[in-house]
C-alpha cells in the first residue's frame, strides 16, 4: 500500500531536529518523514492520503521473547492463570474436561501455588479426580513444572523406578518414592510432552489466525520465538504461502545443535521474514518453582540453591561449538549464580560479537557480574511485565537480593543491549503493558509503591526495547526498528501519545493500527479510511 499518513506525531527512534508529522510508505518501505504535506504530495502524488488527527506513530513493535506456536495451539485449552485458590482451579478443570473424548489429551497452562489464597502444590491423584481415564498435563505459569496425571504417568512409563534426569526432578513421595504428579525442567517433563497429541493441522492453523489477531491488536508486527520444532516447520509453511504476517526470528532447541551444523544452517539463514537466530539452551530452572539457580540459598532454606539444568562445563561446549559453526545462542538463566554461569562460558567459549548471542530472562545479576556481562557484548533479553508480576516472589524467596533483580537501568547505563519480550504465554503479548511495567514498575492500575524506583526507564528507551532492541538483536538493525528512509514500513499506531500522557496511564494507551510491510492488518473501529 503506498500511503502517506499526516498530522501525526511521528516517534522514528532517531534523533531528529525537529519531530516530525508525517511519514510516507511507498510498497514496503518508508519513503520519507518530515512536516512539509505539500512536499510529500509533490513527491508523491499517487498516494493515498491518511489524516490521523493527531495520533502518535512509532516502529512496529516487536516481541522478543515468545512461545508463539505454543501459545497459540493452547489457546484452546484450559488456563488457569488467575484462579485463587486450589479449589478454583479443580472446578475449571473438571469443566473443561466434562464430555471430552475418553482419550483426549487435557492440556492447560497457568497455575500457581505461590498466588493461591493458600500454598498447595497439587498432585496426580487430586488431577485425577477431575480428568477421569483421560491423560492430564498442565504447565504451571511459569512453565517450569508440569502437573500430570496419573495417566499420564503410565503413558510416559515414569514411576518409582524411574530416575530422575541430568537437569530435571521428579516429585516422589518420600516413603514410597512415587512420582507425586509433578515433573520440573524440561528435562524432568519432557518424556510427557513428547506423547502429547497436538491439535491437528487445521485446528493449529485457525488458532494461529486468532493469535496473530491478537498480536496485531496489541501493536506487535514481528517477535523472536524459542519454540519446539515444529514451530520453525509451520513457520516455514505460512511463509512459503505468504500468510506468516510477521517478522520472525526463530530460535532451535539446542539438542538440534547437530543437525544444524549438519546442514549448514547458520544465524541469518532465510529473509526479511523469516530467519534463524540460532539456538536456546537452559542454565536453570525459575523463581516461582524455586529453581532458579543461586549463588545462596532461598530464604527459609538452607540448602536449596536452585536447579542446575546444565553445567558451567556443558554449557561452554555447546555454546563453544554453535559460535564455530556461526550460531548464536540464547540461554534461560534467571537465578544469579545461573547469570554467572553463563557470563564465564561465554568468557571461556570466545566467539564473534556479530553473532549477537543473549542471556534470556536475566532476572538476578551480581552487581560484580554487570562489568563482566558488558565486555562479553552478550544482549539481556527481559521481559519488563515480570518485574511487577513476580515481586511478592522475589521478596519472599530472594529479600534484599531483590535489589539486583530486573536492573534495566543499571543495564543501560553500562552499555548492555537490552531487548524486551513478554515470555507468552507466561506473560500476555503485549508491548504496550512491557513498556508500562518498564517506566513505572509496578503493574496496570496497581497503586502504591514502584519496585526499587531508581531503575526505571524513560518512555523512550522502553520502547526502544521492543524496537531497536529486537532489531539489533536480530541482525537487523541497518533496516529495521527504526523509522526512517529505506527501513521497512512495519509501523504501530497509537491513539493516545505516550511520551506525553501520563507515566502511571501508560497501560490504558490503546492502538488505533498496526501496519506490516506497508499494509494495514489491523485497524481499530475510529481509525480514519483514506482521503
Amino acid at each position: 500500500m503506498n500511503v502517506i499518513l499526516y498530522n501525526g506525531r511521528v516517534y522514528p527512534q532517531a534523533r531528529m531536529a525537529r519531530r516530525p508529522t508525517l511519514i510516507a510508505l511507498t510498497g514496503g518501505k518508508i519513503a520519507m518523514i518530515g512536516e512539509e504535506l505539500s512536499d510529500a504530495k509533490r513527491r508523491f502524488p499517487r498516494h493515498r492520503m491518511i489524516d490521523l488527527d493527531g495520533r502518535a506513530v512509532i516502529p512496529g513493535l516487536v516481541d522478543s521473547h515468545t512461545h508463539f506456536y505454543f501459545w497459540a495451539i493452547t489457546l484452546g485449552a484450559v488456563h488457569l492463570d488467575g484462579t485463587v485458590d486450589f479449589d478454583a482451579a479443580l472446578k475449571i478443570i473438571a469443566a473443561y474436561s466434562a464430555g471430552r473424548a475418553e482419550d483426549e489429551w487435557i492440556i492447560g497452562d497457568g497455575w500457581s501455588p505461590d498466588r493461591w489464597a493458600s500454598y498447595h502444590l497439587p498432585t496426580a491423584a487430586e488431577l485425577d479426580r477431575v480428568t477421569g481415564n483421560r491423560p492430564a498435563a498442565l504447565f504451571s505459569k511459569d512453565e517450569h513444572m508440569l502437573w500430570v496425571n496419573s495417566r499420564a504417568l503410565r503413558m510416559a512409563g515414569i514411576d518409582e523406578r524411574y530416575p530422575d534426569p541430568p537437569g530435571g526432578v521428579i516429585d516422589r513421595d518420600p516413603v514410597t518414592r512415587r512420582p507425586t504428579g509433578i515433573l520440573r525442567e524440561v528435562p524432568g517433563y519432557f518424556p510427557v510432552v513428547k506423547i502429547i497429541t497436538h491439535p491437528k493441522a487445521q485446528s493449529v492453523t485457525r488458532f494461529l489466525k486468532e493469535a496473530a489477531e491478537i498480536a496485531y491488536r496489541r501493536g506487535v508486527t514481528g517477535f523472536h520465538s524459542v519454540d519446539g520444532p515444529d514451530a520453525w516447520e509451520f513457520f516455514q509453511t505460512l511463509h512459503g504461502q505468504g500468510r506468516l504476517g510477521f517478522r520472525v526470528q526463530y530460535y532451535f532447541p539446542a539438542a538440534k545443535l547437530d543437525e544444524l551444523i549438519d546442514q549448514g544452517i547458520v544465524s541469518g539463514t532465510g529473509d526479511e521474514t523469516l530467519r534463524v537466530g540460532g539456538i536456546k539452551l537452559f542454565s536453570d530452572g525459575s523463581l516461582g518453582a524455586q529453581s532458579a539457580l543461586m549463588k545462596r540459598p532461598y530464604r527459609g532454606s538452607r540448602d536449596n540453591y536452585g536447579v542446575e539444568v546444565n553445567s558451567l562445563s556443558a554449557l561452554t561446549a555447546v555454546i563453544g561449538k554453535a559460535s564455530r559453526h556461526d550460531l548464536a545462542c540464547a540461554v534461560h538463566a534467571i537465578g544469579d549464580q545461573a547469570v554467572a554461569n553463563v557470563i564465564t562460558a561465554f568468557e571461556r567459549a570466545g566467539g564473534e560479537r556479530d553473532l549477537r548471542h543473549r542471556i534470556e530472562h536475566l532476572q538476578l545479576i551480581s552487581a560484580a557480574d554487570v562489568p563482566r556481562l558488558r565486555k562479553t557484548g552478550i544482549i539481556a533479553s527481559m521481559q519488563p511485565t515480570h518485574c511487577p508480576s513476580d515481586r511478592k516472589l522475589v521478596a519472599a524467596y530472594w529479600g534484599g537480593r531483590g535489589k539486583q533483580a530486573y536492573i534495566f537501568k543499571t543495564l543501560l547505563r553500562w552499555g548492555v543491549p537490552l531487548t524486551f519480550g513478554s515470555d507468552v504465554p507466561i506473560e500476555p503479548l503485549d508491548p504496550l503493558a512491557g513498556i508500562h511495567a518498564a517506566v513505572n514498575r509496578n503493574g496496570q492500575g496497581e497503586r502504591g509503591g514502584r519496585f526499587y524506583p531508581e531503575e526505571c526507564l524513560t518512555v523512550a528507551q522502553a520502547i526502544a526495547g521492543f524496537t531497536v532492541g529486537p532489531a539489533y538483536a536480530s541482525g537487523r538493525e541497518s533496516f529495521s526498528g527504526r523509522l526512517l528512509p529505506e527501513y521497512q514500513a512495519d509501523v504501530t499506531i497509537l491513539n493516545d501519545d505516550i511520551y506525553t500522557m501520563p507515566l502511571s496511564r501508560i497501560y490504558a494507551a490503546s492502538v488505533a493500527a498496526t501496519m506490516f510491510d506497508g499494509r494495514f492488518v489491523w485497524r481499530d473501529s475510529s481509525f480514519p479510511d483514506a482521503d
